[in-house]
């Protein structure tokens, strides 16, 4: 069959490869005509419905199955199926305000689904509305709900913070999956505490996952920004953050000045809320104040966990952890840290319901002082997680700070203390924040930060004064760092928009890689999400690679299959199901299952014996399983 030409999407044929100035050609002519949200019924000429008995001739999406995290009576998507007739136009939502280029993203969503005869209704919408309303237990809001996840270093560390959103149990299970044998598994490798064993569990989740096409898992996008190497060396490409971001350290404590000053200013175009970490809403202070506290324990550009606060321990015990605390360290204002800090703090965080430390103190049921600088975890159930995401994610805070304020969650403190490589200075919200050099920190001694960052690391006097400074966008940001105003830039661009920066001498693009992915969300309380045959045949319609390639020029990684873990990480499975870009074979796929297509090539649910084989396949029972799997017939 022929590929249509589709004037609804003014998406080019298989096999017309999209050029970066056609991307964005097209996406001005696509997102005027087809993004229109509400826009909805079907198009094309449907078949007179054929059932068997016992069929029905309408699917509507709902409730497959009793879900304990759901209190609603049916999912807010409204998208049906009907035997014979064309498809509805699918609608597809994203944020334009995620990343620079995710608009051109959508596009290539859009073409593929044009090349299966489907047209998607694009949906360009505020990031908050979608944390808001579709990212919700309750399930999606449209059929595909793209996102690139956040670069916190959990998601480097360990699976849990990827695989474990698809579990039964979790409430950010926004696309109401459920696959059983992955269901065993992820519970299982949770509890392990055994790495090489949980290995094994981990490696077999991320093939389960990627073979039943459970999301989209299009790329990994490169972390791009832009900086001034004339004023500094040392910045550090760490993955997921880049050299600028928030979520690690390793820049500011790396940096060696090239000229007199030693104050390095950073241009930012978010602004925090208030100086209080443990009960911040995931805001920006939630990672610029992580540089004045430490945790026990850090992460390194290469991912290993090493030693912040705890200097060494582990498992006793599937339920006990034992640390050895790092002895000599002072909190800011001098008084000395102390195993009571850390104790104080998980009862604390347990007692006022800390909600940005929720991942370090949830699995904790006690904790006991075994000495001055020993510490014992007493965990309610075996947590594999608690010596990688769990310990890095922490934050210590001072008891005698603490200890009598009345309202922690609305606690303001003046003037922040921790034990962080800086020092709390000055905060002007919605302008300015700065911290000073904490000169005792171990992250300032030249020779540990050798061992932490090999090659990357520079020996110095580093710098003084680290500034944080408010800029309006980021056509505002780069100007101010070609002028000279900032140093760098602390947020995400496009490589366009980093080129534009590196056009002035001294100031130079930078990338890193991420193991953070761009997540296709599929809606499986959807009838059509819910058909296998339809999954594989749109993974397989999606060119990933020409757009990284021909769009993103190279920034970014295709991983192989639809898995979320990146290869960057210690818990890649390399040999995952891959179903690479094939149209022809994706449409054969469909034809064989029972779809067809009308004169126009708009793409039809199947009719007859066909449909009820398709009712078949969306069963709870049956969801993840292929036609052969059913001893069902090739209707082609």
């Amino acid at each position: 069959m022929t590929p249509k030409e589709n004037n609804d999407s003014s998406v080019a044929g298989v096999g017309d490869r999209l050029t970066r100035r056609g991307y964005i050609a097209t996406a001005v002519a696509a997102l005027g005509t087809s993004a229109l949200a509400g826009c909805s019924g079907s198009r094309g000429e449907s078949l007179e419905p054929d059932v068997p008995d016992g069929v029905p001739e309408t699917v509507e999406t709902q409730y497959w199955r009793e879900w304990e995290t759901i209190n609603a009576e049916s999912p807010p998507l409204d998208y049906s199926a009907t035997a014979g007739s064309v498809l509805d136009q699918l609608p597809v939502e994203f944020s334009s305000e995620d990343d620079p280029w995710m608009r051109e993203h959508a596009l290539m969503i859009q073409r593929g689904l044009s090349d299966l005869g489907i047209v998607a209704r694009l949906n360009d919408r505020p990031l908050n509305q979608l944390y808001a309303q579709s990212w919700a237990t309750k399930g999606l809001e449209a059929v595909i709900s793209m996102s690139t996840h956040g670069p916190d270093p959990q998601r480097g560390l360990d699976p849990n913070p990827l695989l474990m959103r698809r579990a039964e149990g979790s409430l950010s299970n926004y696309d109401n999956y459920y696959h059983p044998e992955l269901q065993e598994l992820l519970t299982e490798q949770a509890q392990t505490t055994d790495r090489a064993e949980r290995e094994e569990l981990v490696d077999q989740a991320q093939e389960i996952f990627a073979e039943d096409v459970g999301a989209l898992i299009t790329l990994f996008p490169n972390i791009i920004t832009a900086v001034n190497t004339n004023r500094w060396s040392g910045y550090v490409k760490t993955p997921g953050n880049g050299p600028t971001m928030d979520s690690f350290v390793w820049t500011e404590v790396n940096l060696q000045p090239e000229t007199d000053s030693r104050t390095y200013v950073k241009g930012v175009s978010t602004s925090m809320n208030s100086l209080n970490l443990p009960w911040a809403a995931g805001g920006a202070e939630a990672k610029r104040l992580t540089f004045i506290y430490d945790g026990l324990f850090d992460a390194t550009p290469d991912l290993d966990v090493v030693p912040a606060l705890a200097t060494g321990g582990g498992f006793v015990d599937d339920t006990t952890v034992e640390l050895t605390l790092r002895e000599g360290v002072e909190w800011h204002d001098g008084e000395p840290f102390t195993a009571e800090d850390v104790k104080f703090t998980v009862e604390l965080y347990d007692e006022y319901a800390s909600t940005s430390q929720v991942p370090f103190y949830e699995p904790i049921e006690s904790v006991e002082i075994l000495g001055d600088h020993e510490v014992r975890f007493n965990l309610t159930n075996p947590d594999a997680s608690f010596m990688t995401q769990r310990v890095v994610r922490s934050v210590i805070l001072p008891k005698h700070r603490w200890e009598d304020v009345d309202n922690p969650s609305q606690h303001n403190p003046d003037a922040p203390v921790g034990t962080g490589p800086f020092r709390f200075e000055d905060w002007e919200q919605g302008t300015r924040f700065e911290a000073s050099r904490n000169d005792g920190h171990w992250m300032f001694d030249d020779d540990w930060r050798a061992d932490a960052l090999g090659d990357q690391a520079e020996r110095g006097p580093g710098i003084d004064t680290v500034i944080w400074v408010n800029v309006s966008n980021v056509d505002a940001l780069i100007g101010s760092l070609q002028s000279g105003s900032i140093d760098a830039i602390g947020t995400n661009l496009s490589t366009l928009q980093a080129d534009r920066a590196a056009n002035t001498s001294g100031i130079e693009r930078m990338s890193a890689g991420s193991y953070a992915p761009l997540d296709g969300k599929l809606m499986f309380s959807c009838p059509l999400i819910r058909d296998k045959e339809f999954r594989v045949a749109l993974a397989k319609a999606i060119d990933s690679q020409g757009f990284v390639e021909d769009f993103l020029q190279g920034q970014g990684t295709v991983p192989a299959g639809e898995n979320p873990i990146s290869s960057l990480t210690q818990w890649h499975n390399s040999e995952t199901t891959d179903y690479s870009y094939d149209v022809e074979a994706a449409r054969t796929i469909l034809e064989r299952a029972g779809y067809t297509w009308d004169g126009d090539d708009n793409l039809r649910f199947p009719n007859g014996d066909a449909w009820g084989a398709f009712v078949e396949r969306l069963q709870p029972e049956n969801t993840y399983k292929r036609r052969s799997e059913l001893d069902q017939p090739d209707f082609s």
